[in-house]
């Protein structure tokens, strides 16, 4: 895939493996893309190379298991949308970030690489749920200095 130019204006799309994700790409697909932009895919991934086992934690050799198993869990996230981006003759990148909060992260790289949007998807956790737990939407939502599409999964 190409990398960003000068020229090109830059779309970040967080995704993850979910059907969120897969909305949102499709949205993006058939609502936003125009010629000229550069769709960013960033995946924001758990990352296990700063862990340290701790008395009674996971030993060395289970932390190296849990970073084999995330970086395969990343690949096939990145394999799947190379391979709809390709299908769909959308030019851009997947970038997998690292780092504690996913909102956080995301918005730094759209700062990064001066993209003109976020486009995500949203798990529609309930009120109680987001509350405690947080929501990356939100975050991002309430954060970025960009537009921020948020799409939204149907009710059934």
């Amino acid at each position: 895939m190409e990398h960003a130019n000068s020229a090109g204006h830059i779309v970040v799309l967080a995704v993850d493996n979910s059907v969120p994700s897969d909305m949102a790409f499709k949205f993006y697909v058939d609502n936003v893309s125009r010629p000229g932009y550069l769709l960013h895919l960033v995946h924001h991934s758990n990352y296990w190379g700063n862990f340290e086992p701790m008395d009674g934690g996971p030993s060395p050799k289970h932390c190296q298991e849990l970073m084999a198993k995330e970086d395969s869990k990343v690949k096939e996230i990145e394999n799947k949308y190379r391979k709809l981006m390709a299908e769909n003759n959308i030019i851009g990148d997947f970038i997998v970030l690292r780092g504690k909060d996913a909102w956080h992260d995301i918005i730094q790289y759209q700062e990064k690489v001066n993209g003109i949007m976020i486009v995500m998807g949203t798990r529609g956790q309930n009120t109680l749920r987001r509350t405690f737990m947080g929501s990356v939407s939100d975050s991002v939502v309430h954060h970025a200095s960009c537009p921020v599409l948020v799409c939204c999964h149907p009710k059934i």
